[in-house]
């Protein structure tokens, strides 16, 4: 850190002079224009004017394949790059194939040119629905209905509408894996709080939230694959205390994301007290389980444990609306 004292010249004019060391680092001669950008916080970020380009990452193939490759490229995309290319000596239709295939999976991506040595993948979305408040407020409303829906196929032992379910952690995984991205490049660029719109804090805050709500996701996809491994409805009264049970941690979840949404301490402190009293509901109905066949007993379990751990999550989401109530220092 350096301390520069400011100079007034002229009687109103606030001028501080530059690190001479920095403006060589940075190329600067007189007259160049330079950019400054006014923070929240009322720090100020000097930089050098120069024309924005899309940021450019190459993916060498080395013989990566499969999953590997699949991995591989989504760290890329997470990392923010706006063009991937994938480069090889001679790429495989194999391989081809697994980089559409991941392109379709991420949200903004198109294959913009292919060669037998190339493939160029561009970013081609920047739409104000992409946006993280966007994004969260589309993974809660997935998750929910994800969850409802698994207790309902399950009850009823409605296949069709468990294979919905699992169809949609697609959607989910698409959504956290933008947030992810925005996420990251948030860490790295300083200004990108100007483009987005937010504080850097509430992105870490909002990506926190949207982690709770992918895990529930996947627990509604567990739910959804017992219903599919059972041959044949519930019993009553294992029906029915899984309803009582769930039921409430799905209204838990919604009043916990509406008390982060608001940051309302008083919505996110009750929802913890219900959290606690759903906790002993849960005991009495897992100890129906030891009257049924061992086999049926281990799936059914999994669901009324993806049911405790969605009560869980809320109560997580909950303490995080809590500290997002509470005024920073100055």
């Amino acid at each position: 850190m350096e301390i520069r004292k400011v100079q007034i010249t002229g009687g109103a004019t606030f001028m501080v002079t530059l690190p001479k060391d920095w403006a060589e680092a940075q190329k600067l001669r007189a007259g160049d224009p330079l950019e400054i950008h006014r923070q929240p916080s009322g720090a100020l970020i000097v930089q050098p004017h120069r024309p924005s380009k899309p940021s450019r990452g190459i993916l060498e193939l080395n013989g990566l394949s499969g999953i590997a490759l699949k991995r591989a490229f989504i760290s890329m995309y997470i990392a923010g790059y706006d063009i991937i290319e994938v480069q090889g000596e001679r790429i495989s239709s194999e391989q081809l194939q697994t980089i559409r295939e991941v392109t379709r999976a991420l949200l903004g991506l198109g294959v913009v040119d292919d060669t037998s040595q190339t493939i160029v993948v561009q970013n081609l979305t920047h739409s104000a629905e992409l946006a993280p408040p966007k994004v969260l407020e589309r993974i809660f409303s997935i998750s929910h209905k994800m969850f409802g829906d698994a207790l309902s196929a399950l009850v009823e032992h409605n296949l069709g509408l468990a294979r919905n379910v699992t169809a949609r952690d697609e959607d989910i995984d698409q959504l956290f894996l933008m947030l992810s991205r925005q996420f990251r490049i948030a860490l790295r660029d300083l200004l990108a709080e100007d483009q987005l719109g937010l504080s850097r804090l509430r992105l870490f805050e909002i990506h926190s939230v949207a982690r709770q709500l992918e895990r529930v996701a996947d627990h509604a996809v567990k739910i959804a694959r017992v219903t599919t491994s059972l041959k044949e409805k519930l019993p009553g009264k294992v029906a029915e205390a899984l309803q009582r049970a769930g039921e409430p941690v799905a209204a838990l979840l919604k009043e916990t994301f509406e008390a982060f949404q608001e940051r309302s301490a008083k919505r996110a402190a009750c929802v913890m007290e219900k959290g606690a009293e759903l906790e002993e509901r849960l005991l009495p109905a897992s100890r129906l389980l030891r009257d049924l066949e061992p086999h049926e007993a281990q799936f059914i379990g999994i669901a009324f444990d993806s049911v405790r751990r969605t009560k869980d999550y809320s109560i997580n989401i909950a303490e995080m609306a809590l500290n997002a109530s509470v005024d920073l220092p100055v």
